[in-house]
């Protein structure tokens, strides 16, 4: 191959320099080069921040309206359950002890009203209303908490609110704007309904004075202890008030359990509603008329919080509280020194109930569940809850014979559920 030797006049003349003008090099200046690119990046942060401070206003103001629209299944709600362990209460501070006994109670008012102005928003009132084009009232409201918010509707807690034929049932929050609600599901053995508001359907201006309640542990309430009572505690208008808890071991028996009460010096009427509060706005208890009529009082009392809370958590994601019909007592240390067995005394059954069908009479005693040793009503309800409606389970149970004598026998039940109001 023949080797091609350019000339030196070529490379150096204005022929070399069009030629090879590709191998020309342009030097910079890096240093105005590294404060455009910082110049640059300090922009591009800047306007990120900006973005992303007004993204997130966007997003809080208008989380309510469209949550609803991303998110059409509802999360399932869990109620919190008892912390094992409450914290001791602090010892007061030197300064404290130092105030009168009149700036103790004004402080305590203060707090006290203000936790009212904040569990306010979590009280509502639930009644029936007529069908659209009726212009008449319709009596008989009852106060209801805001128990629960599932993503898609929020969820209150009441007494049982029924609809006749060309009506429906309306909630009625705390700024005084109405909402229909549909109900959830009942259980006609606590008396309480779960009902709920779609959230699509609340305005804007109706968000800022709702709240969730927070919910407490009625275990921890001891006689003496200040309580707040809002809603309707005297069964018409609307009512808040203060109290003391005067009687912390106090139980009621229903079918299938036995449930701790929290009765307080407030005065109240059988036809009241609402709930009941401790000092740091939690509720700890709920005002139920069936509760308040079988007490046959004048004051104020409701379920502790903490005996229902798995039967509110089955109400507020629209499932039965599993029931067969059992009213009972535990058989105690001195039934025993006669020689009782051990375990539940059926002091009557239901009538329809799993527990008639099952040929379960007053005066049997039961001992177990599939085999699990039942020894009191608390323990049996803990068992039964967590069944379902129509599942099927044996009661082994004791009767006594003609001797005296107490003879095994077996329950065939099928779980059941109570929803109709006798």
């Amino acid at each position: 191959m023949e080797e091609k030797n350019i000339p030196q006049e070529e490379l150096n003349g204005e022929k070399g320099r069009e030629e090879y003008s590709f191998l020309q090099e342009v030097i910079k200046d890096e240093t105005v080069s590294r404060k455009r690119l910082k110049g640059g990046i300090l922009r591009l942060l800047g306007s990120g921040a900006v973005f992303g401070a007004a993204a997130s206003v966007v997003f809080c103001a208008f989380t309510p309206w469209i949550e609803p629209h991303i998110n059409n299944n509802p999360k399932q709600v869990e109620i919190p359950k008892d912390e094992e362990e409450e914290q001791p209460e602090k010892e007061p501070e030197e300064e404290e002890k130092k105030k009168s006994e009149e700036e103790i109670c004004r402080e305590m008012l203060q707090s006290l009203n203000t936790e009212v102005i904040k569990v306010k928003r979590g009280i509502v009132s639930v009644s029936r209303a007529a069908g659209e084009g009726k212009k008449e009232e319709i009596s008989g409201s009852t106060a209801g908490v805001l128990i629960a918010d599932n993503g898609r509707e929020l969820l209150i807690l009441s007494d049982i609110v029924t609809a006749k034929e060309g009506e429906h049932i309306e909630v009625t929050f705390s700024d005084g704007s109405s909402y229909a609600a549909a109900e959830k599901m009942r259980d006609a053995n606590l008396g309480l309904g779960v009902y709920a508001v779609l959230r699509e359907k609340i305005d804007k201006a109706t968000w800022s004075g709702i709240k969730v309640v927070e919910i407490g542990s009625s275990n921890s309430v001891k006689s003496g202890d200040t309580v707040l009572v809002l809603g309707r505690p005297y069964g018409a208008d609307e009512a808040s008030g203060f109290g003391v808890v005067t009687v912390d071991e106090e139980y009621i028996e229903l079918s299938d359990g036995c449930f701790k009460l929290i009765s307080t010096n407030i005065a109240g009427n059988d036809s009241g509603s609402g709930a009941i509060f401790n000092r740091r706005g939690q509720l700890v208890g709920v005002i139920n008329r069936l509760v308040l009529g079988m007490e046959g009082n004048r004051r104020v009392v409701g379920y502790g919080i903490s005996d229902i809370k798995s039967s509110i958590e089955l109400l507020s994601n629209g499932s039965v509280i599993p029931y067969t019909g059992i009213c009972g007592m535990d058989v105690s240390e001195e039934l025993m020194g006669k020689g009782m067995p051990k375990g539940i005394y059926v002091k009557e059954v239901e009538p329809d109930s799993p527990a008639m069908a099952a040929g379960i009479q007053s005066g049997d005693i039961i001992v177990g569940l599939d085999g699990k040793e039942i020894v009191s009503l608390a323990n049996y309800h803990s068992i039964l809850i967590r069944k379902s409606a129509g599942e099927k389970f044996t009661l082994q149970g004791l009767r006594q014979g003609a001797g005296d004598e107490y003879v095994d026998i077996d329950f065939k039940i099928t779980v059941g559920s109570r929803i109709k109001i006798k």
